[in-house]
């Protein structure tokens, strides 16, 4: 997946540009503290799967 439609996917969920581009340069707990675009450079397809499963709301059927 293009860089420019997990944006587009990133946008509805926080809502703004600046949003969008702060998540791809923060630390993410997910990632195991790697920034998100650091990520997509070494797996590209969990940072997918992390989006897409976001967007797809996945988080609420997790167990903790």
């Amino acid at each position: 997946m293009e860089n420019s439609r997990l944006n587009r996917l990133l946008l509805s969920l926080v809502g703004t540009e600046e949003l969008v581009d702060l998540w791809w340069e923060s630390p993410n707990k997910a990632f195991d503290g790697n920034t998100p675009k650091e990520m997509l450079a070494k797996q590209p397809e969990t940072v997918v799967q992390y989006i897409v499963g976001q967007f797809n709301g996945d988080y609420l059927w997790e167990k903790n």
